[in-house]
């Protein structure tokens, strides 16, 4: 009884606390509550001063998802409701201190919309919830052609130079780095896109570490038209080679599997995570407008290095589960320039004159999108 009675009596204090607005010690805190919205997604991002345990559910049939958060503590103006407008996918957001040492995040869903997938990001602490947006009802004028093309003009590109830092990426013939030689390539192809009049931005122009996620996130605050990754391969197999660009999708093979697991930092095993969350999400006009520039890139890179290097392997347009892409608002693609641990490739691989012709092929690309785009909205008009 006696233990009863104080049970009740911590209760009791806890709720008393809770309503006064009386914030424990220790606790990390909810910073912000934003939303992101493209064109195919609205992205609902909750930024924590550290990372925290967290766990996600369902309220009213699955009409309001919750995500409740352990050892933070929210201030009313990051917890204020707000009503969203716009075919977003959302009615409202709002947050709340559940408990003293537990703060929840409310999504309410507008009717018709997908359970959100629910994913995390570092540096800082971020917890995301996307939303695929329903695609409208297209007009009796709209046909394939129309639907292939992106309407915003196409004037700045994000490049990754794969890897870094404390990653070196793939070793191949005579212990080059992956890291190095595609940031050898990026700074080419920064040169060769600027002289063409595109915007740049690099989201590493040194030998420096970032985390996956923040690679986009780059892109993203920085409004690109574009994104394109840029890695050279690796096998077991030193017999293999050739040039392959990959495009963001749920569907790939083994051999597929195995270029992700590498580039992603997992094991294949751990790709599985990453389908579930992708198979969630109708993958929106962004991967439709990424099919036709994977194409041009590919192609283009391929014609140039033939130019000097005639048996350069064209091994195609592949799509596959990659980190890097996941979170672009545009167009994204990662372009694998040849094999490291191919004797003859990977030996060209790292030369000043293979950087160059790889920038000067995947610029032909870029720009083939481009003209081919500048075409399309002008015809539309």
């Amino acid at each position: 009884m006696i233990a009863r009675l104080q049970a009740v009596a911590i209760a009791v204090v806890a709720t008393l606390l809770l309503g006064a607005g009386v914030r424990p010690p220790g606790l990390g805190d909810v910073r912000a509550i934003a939303v992101e919205r493209t064109a195919s997604h609205t992205r609902v991002v909750i930024e924590l001063s550290r990372q925290s345990p967290f766990s996600v559910g369902e309220l009213d049939g699955g009409r309001r998802l919750y995500v409740d958060i352990d050892e933070v503590w929210i201030e009313p103006h990051v917890a204020s409701a707000r009503s969203i407008d716009g075919p977003t996918g959302l009615r409202v957001v709002r947050g709340g201190q559940n408990t003293l040492r537990r703060s929840r995040v409310v999504l309410e869903l507008a009717d018709g919309t997908p359970m959100p997938a629910i994913s995390t990001l570092d540096a800082p602490f971020r917890i995301v919830a996307e939303l695929p947006l329903l695609p409208p009802t297209p007009d009796v004028a709209t046909g394939p052609d129309t639907e292939d093309w992106d309407q915003r003009a196409v004037r700045r590109i994000a490049i990754d130079a794969g890897h870094g830092g404390k990653d070196p990426g793939a070793i191949g013939v005579n212990k080059a780095r992956e890291a190095n030689i595609v940031l050898a390539i990026s700074r080419e192809l920064r040169r060769e896109l600027e002289g063409r009049g595109f915007e740049v931005v690099m989201t590493r122009s040194s030998d420096v570490f970032l985390p996956l996620e923040a690679r986009t996130d780059i892109a993203n605050r920085r409004d690109a038209d574009l994104f394109i990754s840029v890695h050279a391969n690796a096998a077991r197999n030193r017999k293999l080679a050739g040039v392959e660009t990959y495009l963001l999708d749920t569907r790939y093979d083994r051999q597929t599997a195995r270029v992700a697991a590498r580039e992603n930092g997992t094991t294949v095993a751990q790709l599985s995570e990453l389908h579930k969350i992708l198979a969630s999400l109708r993958l929106g006009n962004n991967e439709r407008y990424a099919a036709r520039y994977a194409e041009l890139v590919q192609n283009a890179l391929v014609s140039r290095l033939r130019r000097s290097y005639p048996g350069t392997v064209d091994l195609g347009v592949k799509r596959g589960p990659f980190l890097v892409l996941f979170q672009a608002d545009m167009p994204a693609i990662l372009v694998e320039v040849g094999f490291t641990t191919n004797p003859s490739e990977g030996a060209r691989l790292a030369t000043a004159k293979f950087a160059r012709l790889a920038a000067q092929g995947i610029a032909d690309g870029v720009s083939d999108y481009r003209e081919q785009q500048a075409r399309r909205l002008v015809a539309r008009r």
